[in-house]
């Protein structure tokens, strides 16, 4: 391996985590970034040269430059052409971005349509009230019921197991990606590596969220990070919540157009306080009238508190 080639693929390691083990100058790379073989979100390029290329992480937002020589210390002719060579893997970096996209919204069509409406006794309605020691009903229509969903596990189907599957999309209400969480027949946490996984995104995930409700009336509507957190929040507050999967995806979140008050029902922990904190900020400055709701426990959420309210309610 050429020195160039070796302190490129340095470069993408520490940035990445990863990076392949070998490459071809002048070709497009596609590699994993999570761990998982099934994962394409890494890519990099080394140009034909071998003395620049570029990488990135389609899932993250990440793109990065790497050339062997400061660019500060390129002549004029080196400088366009590095700029030339860029915008060209910019271009191609683009078309793979939305031929990927295209195929994955296809693929979330299928999955989203092979799922049929909650009904009372299916495992997710059992799996909920378990969690929730009560549920809303109806419960909301982001959320279905898969009776047999494959479970991939380093790129082997390992089972299959009912599952909860929830619509992820953005403001505009297109469907990005879907929240699985794999379950039991008696409504329980299936016995599989990762309970909870988000699919590869059909478009940018920044801003979406599982829409569980919609602002009332007054343009009031919550946030929280897990389904089950937000249903619960629902329950405790008896406000619409939605759902924004994760804490950095809460941080990120973009309320509906219609919004003019937001209640943010923050998990108390370290990420859950700081999603909170970047959400109201942003909020704020855009604003909006906002509330940080926490649990007074540390390590809890909505859902606990919901699920724990009558040993908690004052004698």
């Amino acid at each position: 391996m050429s020195d160039h080639l070796h302190a490129f693929l340095a470069a993408v390691r520490a940035a990445l985590g990863s990076a392949p083990d070998d490459i071809e100058p002048g070709k497009w790379h596609r590699f994993p970034t999570n761990g998982r073989r099934s994962d394409t979100a890494g890519w990099c390029k080394l140009f034909d040269d071998g003395r620049a290329g570029v990488f990135g992480c389609m899932r993250q937002g990440i793109n990065e430059v790497w050339t062997a020589q400061d660019r500060r210390h390129l002549n004029p002719t080196a400088r366009a052409e590095l700029a030339r060579q860029m915008e060209a893997a910019r271009l191609e970096r683009e078309a793979e971005q939305r031929r990927q996209w295209l195929s994955n919204a296809a693929k979330l069509a299928r999955l989203w349509q092979a799922c049929v409406p909650l009904s009372p006794g299916d495992p997710v309605t059992l799996y909920l009230r378990r969690r929730l020691r009560d549920a809303p009903w109806p419960l909301p229509s982001a959320l279905r019921f898969h009776p047999a969903l494959p479970y991939w596990h380093d790129g082997q189907v390992i089972g299959t197991h009912p599952a909860m599957v929830a619509a992820v999309t953005r403001p505009a209400g297109d469907l990005v990606a879907l929240h699985r969480t794999w379950l039991t027949r008696d409504g329980r946490k299936a016995d599989v590596p990762t309970v909870r996984k988000l699919t590869a995104a059909a478009g940018p995930v920044l801003g979406s969220c599982i829409r569980l409700g919609e602002p009332t009336p007054a343009g009031c509507i919550g946030i929280a990070e897990g389904i089950e957190t937000s249903l619960g929040a629902w329950l405790a507050s008896g406000l619409p919540v939605c759902a924004a999967y994760s804490a950095a995806a809460l941080s990120a979140w973009q309320w509906p157009d219609a919004a003019r008050a937001l209640v943010i029902f923050a998990d108390h922990d370290p990420a859950g306080a700081a999603a909170a904190e970047r959400l109201q900020q942003r909020a704020r400055a855009a604003g909006l009238r906002v509330e940080v709701s926490t649990p007074t426990t540390p390590g809890t959420d909505w859902c606990d508190v919901w699920a724990n309210r009558e040993q908690e309610a004052p004698a």
